[in-house]
């Protein structure tokens, strides 16, 4: 029996153990789905907003969020335990640099995010995970019996939620989408599955001559009005509701899919994509924007970079992280998947379609622009 070394004794002084260690980063995953609810109940009864950059006492922020003072208190005290607030000394409260992010003013559409995640009919949806990988089928379509894309008519909440966030994402990638690829060279742009047209308005109004065609169904067309008389695009830009399934706008130079195709599975995706590759130009683009899962099956490593920095890389452990969570997010909710580039290659040769560039966006979340041209 050999004895320990003075370093060995002095790391088990100070330094956490073997088993310490695990708990602590096991009790996060264990406990996710309560911090993403105390998170998203803070968000849904509007405390961060009340807030704002000031500290008010429990009771004040009890009266401005329609809350009981006592279970409030108690969220609350939950909320600083994740970082998002802080009691000072005189017992207001305020928020931290992390529950500032939570605002709806702050830049990130992740009050979207908790809202829509939150909603009863998501949150039900998730709770059948573990049913959806028995039986491969959508956890969605198990809870509720309907796809979540023929739900969302039958939900007016849910599909507000559903399309405001949608719109919120889209809004905070458009300015790095416009400016890395090269839309000044088509004339007609059709946006399939646009939503409100926040990414079609802005590369329109990059590009003075071009004209756009907004493609989707009546109720995600319901805002795009407005947003394109906001972006001064209007009378550039016609609206068309349809199926994807069925037919797209003919005519357009570029077609661009938005997180459209990681929905569905693959044989509906050679549809989509065969649909667009019919009704465009000769010559013209295909434009699949999406996050890509990396060729491996790799697990990304820890990493120690500032949640809140504008640092930000494709190749980042968070942008890995992000891409496989969102992947099962869509066997929670669709048919559909995240899929690496050689996937995408694959469903572009059976559409009669070429991988062309594939470029990198997103420096958080793996995003990138697919080009796919006539085979």
């Amino acid at each position: 029996m050999h004895r320990d070394s003075p370093n060995s004794r002095e790391t088990k002084v100070t330094g956490p153990s073997s088993e310490q260690a695990t708990r602590q980063v096991l009790l996060p995953i264990v406990y996710g789905f309560a911090l993403s609810q105390i998170a998203g109940t803070a968000v849904r009864l509007g405390v961060f907003e009340a807030l704002g950059d000031s500290a008010l006492p429990v009771e004040e922020l009890a009266a401005a969020t329609g809350a009981q003072p006592d279970p409030l208190a108690r969220l609350l005290r939950a909320g600083v335990g994740a970082g998002l607030l802080a009691f000072r000394d005189d017992g207001r409260v305020v928020s931290t640099p992390l529950g500032r992010m939570l605002r709806s003013d702050s830049g990130w559409p992740l009050h979207r995010f908790l809202t829509l995640y939150g909603d009863p009919a998501v949150w039900r949806a998730w709770g059948a995970l573990e049913d959806a990988v028995r039986t491969g089928k959508p956890a969605f379509d198990l809870v509720h019996g309907t796809p979540l894309f023929d739900h969302l008519p039958t939900d007016d909440r849910l599909a507000a939620r559903f399309h405001a966030a949608m719109a919120a994402g889209t809004a905070m990638q458009n300015p790095v989408i416009a400016r890395s690829y090269d839309f000044g060279r088509f004339e007609q742009i059709v946006d399939v599955g646009g939503g409100n047209g926040t990414l079609l308005a802005t590369v329109l109004a990059a590009h003075p001559e071009q004209r756009g065609t907004l493609f989707d169904s009546t109720a995600a067309l319901r805002n795009a009005p407005s947003v394109l008389s906001e972006f001064g695009v209007a009378d550039r830009c016609s609206l068309v509701a349809g199926d994807f399934f069925a037919s797209v706008p003919e005519g357009g130079d570029a077609y661009l899919l938005k997180n459209v195709l990681h929905d569905w599975n693959d044989q509906e995706c050679v549809v989509i994509l065969r649909n667009c590759r019919n009704a465009m130009s000769p010559g013209g683009r295909v434009l699949v924007l999406s996050a890509l899962l990396p060729e491996q099956r790799q697990a990304p490593a820890p990493s120690t970079v500032d949640p809140l920095s504008p640092e930000d890389t494709v190749d980042s452990p968070e942008g890995a992280l992000f891409v496989l969570l969102q992947d099962i997010e869509m066997m929670v909710m669709t048919t559909g998947r995240e899929r690496t580039v050689s996937d995408y290659a694959r469903l572009l040769g059976d559409a009669d379609l070429v991988l062309g560039e594939v470029i990198p966006l997103s420096t958080s979340s793996r995003y990138h622009l697919v080009e796919a041209l006539p085979a």
